[in-house]
């Protein structure tokens, strides 16, 4: 199981950071992780096969983290593409709503056309995959979101939050991950509700007993201090900042 990020940042425009956004690859098969803004394009840059999606999940509703689901499905019409395969897409309560909203507005341009569109709002649900396990949990941001745990037929297992504070359905879907992915929007010392520091990070992966840590979702506001001095004195596993572009082997 592969890891791309395709971004490591937030809604504030970036240089080095773009919005939030994953690509996980389990041979043939393609999942994407939430989809911020400009996704597509370095999915597409760094040889991630976005016509293979069979999976889209939306840990909330945020224009940063699914910014590019409406480019995705406007290119799925393409006739060079020419998709038979559904594609599932996921997320916390009020999805359905969200999708009919926009088909309201694009109406043709981004119905499925030779291929059908499963959608599905998750709370602490579980789903079986061709090739994935899909285990999901509500966390606590604001509007309704969920964290998402990916497990392959050899027992590997993702875990994947999204926007989230500290909470019990975070630390009870992280158990015993092989890769941890948590958000670290603040440095320690700004408490932000809905989102985690990097302390906070670290006490989740320490209660779930992680293999490693992957801290991404990075504001502005964490440049220039130590994020992994931080993370480290509440979790004594291994740790690894976000960058856009980093592949990571589950």
């Amino acid at each position: 199981m592969e890891v791309t990020i395709l971004g490591s940042g937030t809604a504030i425009p970036d240089r080095e950071r773009s919005s939030p956004g994953l690509a996980v690859r389990l041979e043939d098969s393609l999942a994407f992780l939430d989809l911020g803004s400009g996704s597509l394009g370095r999915a597409a840059r760094l040889s991630v096969p976005v016509d293979e999606v069979e999976l889209v999940l939306l840990t909330h509703l945020h224009p940063d983290h699914t910014a590019d689901l409406v480019p995705l499905l406007f290119a799925l019409r393409n006739p060079e593409w020419r998709r038979v395969r559904p594609l599932l897409v996921v997320g916390a309560e009020g999805l359905a709503e969200h999708l009919w909203r926009l088909d309201a507005v694009y109406g043709d341009w981004i119905r499925p056309a030779g291929y059908d569109l499963d959608i599905r709002e998750l709370g602490r649900s579980r789903l079986s995959l061709p090739r994935w396990h899909l285990q999901t949990e509500p966390v606590r941001h604001g509007p309704p979101a969920i964290a998402a745990a990916l497990t392959d037929g050899r027992g590997r297992r993702l875990v994947y939050s999204g926007d989230t504070e500290y909470c019990e359905g975070l630390v009870r879907i992280a158990q015993d991950a092989d890769l941890l992915i948590l958000e670290c929007s603040f440095p320690d010392g700004r408490i932000c509700p809905g989102h985690l520091t990097p302390s906070q990070a670290g006490r989740v992966a320490r209660e779930a007993r992680c293999k490693k840590l992957l801290l991404t979702h990075f504001y502005p506001a964490c440049r220039g201090h130590d994020l992994l001095a931080s993370c480290r004195g509440a979790y004594p596993g291994p740790i690894v900042l976000a960058e856009d572009g980093l592949r990571m082997e589950v």
